[in-house]
């Protein structure tokens, strides 16, 4: 009895299976193309045709900032801070003044300074005369001592000269000479006159040796003077130089007692109060928001789609529903590397550095600039950005779930109308394009602006149906996706990744 029990359930099972099988072939026959069973039709929704913008993006979330920062601190030390003219959020334009420091101590500095620079320009004139002077005595001495050398040389020439005629006349008159008596007496004056040769000639030796020295000693302190010029000269400039140094640094200093704003922009930070005495460190910080900055990471999975250039949507909690543009101005080639662009340290005369360079290790660091202007935007807000990867303009696009594969492995769509004994189904072939998280882009030659196109979805109830039907939207916005008269379409793909614009 039990296997028969069994057989028996088996058959009734199994008629049903070709009840059911024939009610399918019914609708489908009656449908049209290709018709769908009506309990496959209870699990379908269906949207209109219509054309969109389609975009594919990496999402990220960052921080809204200025394009600059700049804080500025001042190269004076032990100064009092005579007047702080601004505070945190006032606006200012670059050579604003923003600090003064009490410039008392500083000028009068200054005055010394100009002073002993006087002083030390009087001294090294008078050094110079003085070493000018001893070169004018010793030049003189010079040209003196030589004449005096040569006239003594020549003299004694003479008398050298005078005494050897001398010496050859008796040496002429004792060889003429008869008388013994008389040529004894020319001999007794010739030995006189050779021994007055010899000192004429010691004496003529004399003087060119005189001279000599004399032309050596006289030409060393021409040359000495001449060297002492030399160094008063040098010794003036340096003393001198040092001296306009000091007036210099004291007038440079004087003047940076005005800190000055090194961009336009507005305050966000202030370090320091009317009467402190200030020794080193910030005094203003001041922020471009002109232009701003958005901050962000991207992972590893995305980085690689990521580059300079690429548009980026950017929505903000302050601007609504309204999309920001920006643009990517840096990716940082490493997780450990970053840019240097942003705040800067800049001293009241002096170029900063960076201060406000970072990376995580959790992402890559990406800048992205903000093309908008937007009266709205704050430094700090949290920006959700969509980076652009791909996009496409005004072109059908439908859900994943709307399109299907044929027999034939062909990808198609479904189009439902009504007709007097129900709903018909079409299917009509179509070619994939884009893909974006949401849809794709189809095309096809008959494809037709307001299509009734079938997407499946086991969450939708036949009332949901119903409900679709009668106001002309569905799961995934409605009507022609994005273009709800209502902004339904587009409030929902934001939320699904900002793909309709």
């Amino acid at each position: 009895m039990k296997k028969k029990s069994k057989k028996w359930k088996l058959c009734v099972f199994g008629g049903a299976v070709c009840v059911l099988a024939a009610v399918m072939v019914f609708f489908l026959t009656r449908g049209g193309n290709s018709a769908m069973a009506e309990d496959q039709v209870q699990k379908q929704s269906s949207i209109s045709l219509g054309k969109m913008d389609l975009t594919k993006s990496v999402s990220a979330t960052g921080t809204i900032g200025s394009s600059q920062s700049r804080t500025v601190s001042a190269e004076v030390n032990g100064v009092k801070v005579k007047k702080v003219n601004v505070k945190a959020g006032d606006t200012v334009q670059k050579g604003d003044t923003l600090v003064q420091f009490d410039e008392s101590d500083l000028k009068r500095t200054l005055s010394e300074a100009e002073q002993s620079l006087s002083d030390t320009r009087d001294e090294a004139e008078r050094n110079l005369s003085s070493a000018r002077k001893q070169l004018s005595d010793a030049k003189e001495s010079y040209s003196d001592g030589k004449e005096e050398a040569a006239t003594k040389v020549t003299e004694t020439k003479k008398e050298l000269r005078s005494a050897k005629k001398q010496v050859t006349k008796l040496n002429d008159k004792i060889s003429e000479e008869k008388d013994a008596e008389t040529k004894k007496r020319l001999q007794e004056q010739l030995a006189k006159a050779e021994e007055a040769v010899k000192q004429a000639e010691s004496a003529y030796e004399a003087a060119k040796e005189s001279q000599k020295n004399e032309e050596k000693q006289n030409k060393n302190s021409v040359e000495n003077a001449e060297n002492a010029v030399k160094t008063a000269q040098s010794n003036n400039k340096k003393s001198i130089r040092e001296a306009e140094k000091q007036v210099e640094d004291a007038s440079s200093t004087l003047e940076k007692c005005a800190v000055t704003a090194p961009i336009s922009g507005i305050v966000t930070a202030v370090g320091i109060e009317e009467g402190e005495v200030y020794n080193s460190g910030d005094l203003i910080q001041i922020d471009d928001n002109s232009s701003y900055v958005i901050s962000t990471t991207v992972d590893e999975y995305d980085i690689s789609k990521v580059e300079e250039g690429q548009r980026v949507a950017v929505l903000t909690e302050a601007t609504g529903e309204d999309e920001i543009q920006g643009e990517i101005s840096f990716v940082a080639p490493a997780t450990g590397s970053s840019s240097l662009s942003g705040t800067t340290s800049q001293s009241a005369g002096g170029t900063g550095m960076s201060s406000n360079a970072s990376s995580t290790s959790n992402g890559y660091e990406v800048k992205i600039d903000v093309k908008t202007e937007d009266e709205r935007l704050r430094m700090g807000l949290t920006a959700k950005c969509s980076i652009v990867l791909e996009e496409v303009q005004d072109v059908y696009a439908v859900p994943y779930d709307a399109i299907h594969e044929n027999s034939n492995g062909s990808s198609v769509v479904y189009v439902t109308e009504k007709t007097e004994e129900g709903k018909s189904f079409t299917e009509i072939p179509v070619e994939k394009g884009m893909e974006s998280d949401y849809y794709v882009e189809i095309s096809g030659d008959r494809l037709r602006e307001g299509m009734q196109i079938l997407i499946s979805t086991d969450m939708v109830s036949d009332s949901e149906d119903k409900k679709t039907e009668e106001n002309g939207f569905d799961m995934f916005g409605g009507g022609a996706p994005g273009t709800s008269p209502e902004g339904g379409g587009r409030a929902q793909m934001r939320e699904r990744g900002g793909n309709v614009r």
